[in-house]
Parts: C-alpha cells; structure tokens; sequence
C-alpha cells in the first residue's frame, strides 16, 4: 500500500472504544476473533488514511463536518483537518450516533 499522505489521530475517546470493543470481542468471541476483528479496524483506518473521501460517507445523524467508514459492525467516525485524519470514535451500528457525538 502506498504511504498516506494524512497523518492519523486517535482521539481519547476513539482509543477507548477501540479497547472496549477488543474487550467485549475477548470476552465473547475469544482471541481468534478479537485479533482478526482489531486486524479489520486497524486496515480500515488505514484505508481512510490513504483516501478519506474514498471510503468514508456523510450521514445524516452525525454532524456535516464528519464522515463514517464502516467496518463490520462499526463506525468508524473522523474528520479531515487538512493532511490530518482524526478519529473521533469508533460507534457500534445499533448506537445513536447523533446523541453519542454530541
């Protein structure tokens, strides 16, 4: 893959959900799956990385200055700050992600 041109930055928040998420995969899934499931999060990161306005989309119930890329049951939420992606959090798709972001 070529190298990105967009730096990319966790959020506190996104790094929290990052690890719950690989928490609750653990607990439920086992260590196969949370390592593939972390393995997904982390290309589609990357993904976004290398073409923000590729794989993420607009959605109505987030604010217009963040885009989403989903990645199996995820969100990935982020903004682009000139050659920065900031990841604002990573939301499971049954969230509401209006309220959750605000």
């Amino acid at each position: 893959m070529a190298k990105s041109k967009y730096a990319v930055q966790l959020s506190e928040r996104a790094q929290k959900d990052f690890t719950a998420i690989q928490r609750y995969t653990l607990k439920r899934y086992g260590e196969k799956l949370v390592l593939k499931y972390s393995t997904m999060m982390k290309s589609g990161i990357e993904h976004i990385a290398g073409n923000p306005a590729l794989y993420g989309h607009f959605r109505p119930d987030i604010p217009e200055r963040y885009r989403s890329h989903q990645v199996g049951e995820h969100g990935i939420i982020y903004r682009v700050d000139e050659n920065k992606i900031f990841i604002v959090a990573l939301l499971h798709g049954k969230m509401n992600f209006r309220n959750t972001l605000q």
